[in-house]
């Protein structure tokens, strides 16, 4: 039986470009798509063979016993999240244990880089995910865990912001700078974002994954040589954006800011499979699901993934 041509679908990566091609025998397609419009679609229909896909809602799904989709330990997608804290310019906060208490508006609420907040903000700035209500849109990817105060609300984010329903959000892809510097209305609630997150890498060691790549189970029973053709496939792309330096012929002094990055994430930002860092991140993950009430206990790591030799 020969391999077939399968359309892997993700974001909008420089270290995906060269995703689409020809890997172990497998032919394989790249079509970018918004992760919204893969990870709904996926839940609700099974629709794609490969894709990127939710961390925090895979290690969901197989926590509770559902095996339809399996994932290789390749994470596309990692962000730190202090600076996803988004209020309006003229508001009082100014650090993220000020959030006590307050409202914050996300798009869903299981969403891993809302897990992730949830966890920064307990385990850093000493603030129970439980004290504050948080404004999400009526239709969500999951049920919401008991003891979570979750209010629905139609409504954009940033709407609900500058209308005053929430005192800051979780802010993914606002409009507000896209205006003129001095029409912009929003601000991080941290002055300071990068300096935060520079030091909560050096104590944790933790850059946060949030997607994965996930193939269904079945093409991977008709296929089992699939998951190793899709890690090579990924590895051949990062290491193609790796070479030729992508992200950093616009913008002037961005290649200063890569070797300097580089040399912080000591020589790869991104690692691929389950290296001693990637399975502590992905456990800390996991023990936030458990913590959020996301999950009953946090599952054995090497359950989690199909590991190529």
């Amino acid at each position: 039986m020969s391999n077939p041509r399968i359309v892997i679908r993700g974001a909008d990566y420089e270290h995906t470009l060269a995703v689409a091609g020809t890997y172990e025998g497998f032919q394989f397609g790249y079509e970018t798509m918004r992760p919204q419009a893969i990870f709904i679609p996926m839940l609700e229909s099974r629709c794609f063979e490969v894709c990127e896909f939710s961390l925090a809602n895979y290690i969901m799904l197989r926590a509770a016993g559902e095996t339809w989709l399996s994932a290789v330990p390749v994470f596309p997608m990692r962000a730190f999240r202090h600076g996803l804290a988004v209020t309006v310019k003229e508001s009082p906060l100014e650090t993220l244990a000020a959030l006590a208490g307050k409202r914050i508006g996300i798009d869903d609420y299981s969403m891993t880089a809302a897990v992730w907040f949830r966890g920064l903000l307990k385990e850093e700035y000493g603030v129970d995910h439980r004290s504050i209500t948080w404004v999400t849109r009526p239709k969500q990817r999951f049920p919401i865990p008991p003891g979570a105060k979750v209010e629905k609300m139609e409504g954009t984010l940033e709407e609900l912001l500058l209308n005053g329903n929430v005192d800051a959000i979780l802010g993914f892809g606002t409009t507000d700078p896209n205006r003129p510097p001095r029409e912009r209305r929003l601000r991080p609630v941290l002055r300071d974002v990068v300096a935060d997150e520079q030091a909560y890498y050096a104590k944790t060691s933790i850059y946060p994954i949030n997607h994965v790549v996930a193939i269904r189970s079945d093409v991977l029973e008709q296929y089992p040589s699939c998951a190793a053709a899709v890690c090579a496939a990924y590895i051949e792309a990062k290491k193609h954006a790796y070479a030729r330096q992508l992200g950093t012929t616009l913008v002037p002094w961005s290649k200063l800011l890569w070797t300097s990055t580089f040399d912080f994430f000591g020589g790869d930002p991104m690692p691929y499979g389950l290296t001693d860092v990637n399975r502590l991140v992905v456990g800390r993950l996991s023990s936030y699901l458990e913590e959020q009430g996301f999950i009953e206990s946090e599952p054995d790591i090497d359950t989690l993934f199909v590991t190529p030799a």
